[in-house]
Order: C-alpha cells, then structure tokens, then sequence
C-alpha cells in the first residue's frame, strides 16, 4: 500500500489533470448522486435539519450543483478557537477568509455557529468503505471525532482507491457519494 505522501500526491495528479469541462460534468453526477441520495433518506424534507457543506477548492467536486440550496438549511466551516466549527450560511453568503491555513470561501464572522446532523466531507480520496484521505492538516478529523453526524464523502470516481492508509484518528465515512455510486460503509465483525 502507498503512503499516504504518495497517495496525496497522486491523487492531486489526478485532480489537476481534469479540464473544466469534465470537472462541471462529473461535479454535475456528483450532485445528482448527492441529491438522489438525500432524497431516499429523506433528508431534503426535514426543515430543521443542519447540513455541513464546503465551499470547493482545487478541484474538489462542486455538490450543489443539482441542490436546491433553498430547500435545506447548510453550514460552512470556519476556524474559531484552534478548531473547525460550522456556522450556518448559504453559498450566496460566503465571504474570503482565510482559515485552515488557505485562502477559501466561508462564513462570515457574525454567523450563527451550529452543529450539523449531516455533512458532506471532501477528500483527495476515499475507499468503498468509508476510509478517507485528506490534505493532511487533521480538521475535518478533529471536527468528527466526537460528532454523530452522519458522515458522507464526496468525490470523483477516479478519486476511489482499494484501501486507504489510515491512522487510529482517521475518521471513516458512513457513506461515500461520486459520479458512478454511493458506498455504504461496511460494518466488519
């Protein structure tokens, strides 16, 4: 198995390979995926549900192409006391920042800080059965780690790989959402 150096570095390969064009039209599967796969959990109904969204960066999958973002009630994640909070907000309301260390869309300073009963995760990759790799920093882990949230990956299909090198505070997804499929974490005896 790879490291996960090398595997990050492939991965982003991967990524920075894709042109617009095939980045809009596998964003837009993604999202159809997404929005399929909300609506069978019947989650788009539900008007007090929270879910965690991301504004994308470096190629990361465009989710909300397919979603009426009026119809649920979505937080982005900031930076506040050395740790990742959600605080409700619309993509139409994202402000620059520059949080986690990079510059990105999020919410703005005075926004209302939740906790999401779902969220939707990015990753450079994941395994059918959950695992996910990240950029490396742990903020998404350390955000998880005590969340019951239910966890959904998001990502392209050429971003699924056999296995995932992880580490005992990698945090697994419940659910896994790209182009071609939505995986259900594997309960393993």
């Amino acid at each position: 198995m790879s490291s996960k150096k090398d595997l990050r570095r492939k991965l982003k390969t991967i990524l920075s390979s894709i042109s617009e064009n095939d980045h809009h039209q596998l964003s837009l599967l993604v999202s159809q995926k997404l929005t399929e796969f909300l609506n069978d959990q019947k989650v788009i109904h539900k008007k007090k549900l929270v879910i965690g969204v991301f504004a994308p960066i470096q190629k990361e999958p465009d989710w909300f192409l397919a979603i009426d973002e009026t119809k649920i009630q979505t937080a982005y994640p900031a930076y506040a006391n050395d740790r990742m909070i959600f605080k409700l907000a619309r993509m139409s309301e994202l402000i620059n920042r520059t949080d986690f260390g990079v510059k990105i869309l999020g919410p703005a300073e005075n926004a209302t800080a939740v906790t999401p009963d779902l969220i939707i995760v990015p990753g450079l990759g994941f395994s059918k059965d959950g695992k996910r790799l990240g950029r490396g920093k742990g903020f998404y882990d350390r955000c998880l780690e005590h969340s019951s949230a239910v966890k959904i990956g998001i990502a392209f299909e050429m971003q699924i790989e056999e296995d995932i090198p992880t580490d005992e505070h990698d945090i697994q997804m419940d659910f896994v959402v790209t182009d071609k499929d939505i995986y259900k974490k594997e309960l393993r005896a």
